[in-house]
């Protein structure tokens, strides 16, 4: 085995990311995932409750990422100024509120507006959990680190559908958000004691609407930030839109009931987490530009399987999930490694240059999967 494949990454000053860390900041991560996949099985129970149509609760999950978006344009720069861990603290307490509001919601139009809420609130985890990761790694460190991350982050991909479905039979989808207020006060308590600030130096100009401006122009006038950012934000406008269809696809087009949706996602995101962990040893001995090249092969090889798929007559669900599979094991070997690229190169302003990628990363798969939920509805 090769020297230290077994050892926790460690940045060249000799720190070390502790499991506990890459757990904390896993979770952290989670919190956009968490609040998405949990609801996926409650699509038409919302729908059917709300008295809406089937778009507009599917809608639940492009307005969470709408305001995810939103939220990013200034949590990176308020981190900057006030540091990582008071705005994580509040942040989460914001969204341990608006769990509480979506519980009561009477319509769907006030759901969608909670949601959008809940998605402001909500970005500070996933948002500045990256932050915290640059502000102590960097380059192929920082890359394994996140592999890492990411692998116990998909987690929540695999348990949350189940966790919506158990409770979705237990009472009613009312009842998930009174989970989601109970998993963020949890986060808010492990966050206060189990996080220390990482932020190197106050930036007093951070919310300077110039220099929040100047994430995006650091960002995308830096040539190679520029082209792995891209890189990020076309990966996430596939998973963005998976998120949105694949419960219309298999439990409205196919008619599987939420227990069985929860067992075929959740095998989707099993992939996922196989590839994380292959991407941290494969870091180890390609350059992060060959790995994303093969993991992009690997997304084109296994979309085209999944139009092939598509094309069978009859087609068959269980056929789509190796595709969908192999999809997300690519997907694994392109996000952490793109992030990094895309981030090394802006040390010393982390916090907006975090933001920004993570609004654009954000925005623009919403936008793209709201106007595929309409083209469906139509």
């Amino acid at each position: 085995m090769p020297e230290g494949a077994r050892t926790p990454p460690r940045t060249p000053g000799g720190r070390e990311a502790t499991v506990g860390f890459v757990l904390l900041v896993s979770a952290l991560m989670s919190m956009g995932a968490m609040t998405i996949d949990v609801n996926l099985p409650a699509i038409p129970a919302v729908a059917a409750e709300l008295d809406s149509s089937l778009a507009s609760a599917q809608l639940t999950v492009t307005s969470f990422f709408t305001g995810f978006a939103l939220g990013q344009i200034v949590i990176g720069p308020l981190s900057d100024r006030y540091g990582r861990k008071p705005v994580l603290l509040w942040g989460i307490g914001l969204f341990v509120l608006a769990s509480l509001a979506c519980l009561a919601a009477t319509d769907i139009a006030t759901l969608l507006l909670l949601r959008l809420l809940q998605g402001l609130a909500g970005a500070t985890g996933p948002i500045l959990s990256r932050a915290v990761v640059r502000d102590l790694f960097e380059g192929a460190v920082m890359a394994r680190v996140m592999s890492f991350v990411m692998a116990a982050f998909i987690t929540a991909p695999i348990v949350a559908p189940a966790i919506g479905a158990g409770l979705l039979a237990l009472g009613s989808w009312r009842w998930i958000f009174a989970f989601l207020a109970l998993y963020g006060l949890a986060m808010l308590a492990w966050t206060a004691l189990g996080l220390e600030e990482t932020r190197r130096f106050a930036d007093p100009d951070a919310l300077r609407p110039r220099r929040i401006l100047g994430g995006y122009r650091a960002l995308l006038s830096h040539c190679r930030s520029r082209r792995y950012a891209l890189v990020t934000i076309l990966t996430f406008v596939t998973l963005i839109v998976y998120l949105t269809n694949v419960p219309v696809i298999y439990m409205d087009l196919f008619g599987v009931g939420p227990g069985t949706f929860a067992a075929m996602f959740g095998l989707t995101a099993a992939c996922a987490a196989a590839g994380s962990l292959v991407n941290a040893r494969l870091v180890r001995f390609l350059s992060l530009a060959r790995v994303i090249a093969l993991g992009s092969a690997g997304a084109f090889a296994s979309g085209l399987l999944n139009l092939g798929v598509a094309l069978l007559d009859p087609p068959s669900v269980w056929l789509l999930v190796p595709g969908f599979g192999a999809f997300f094991f690519s997907f694994s070997l392109i996000v952490s490694n793109s992030t990094a690229l895309a981030l090394q190169p802006h040390g010393r302003m982390v916090g907006g240059v975090v933001s920004a990628l993570g609004v654009l990363q954000t925005f623009v798969p919403a936008v793209i999967g709201s106007l595929l939920a309409a083209f469906y509805a139509g």
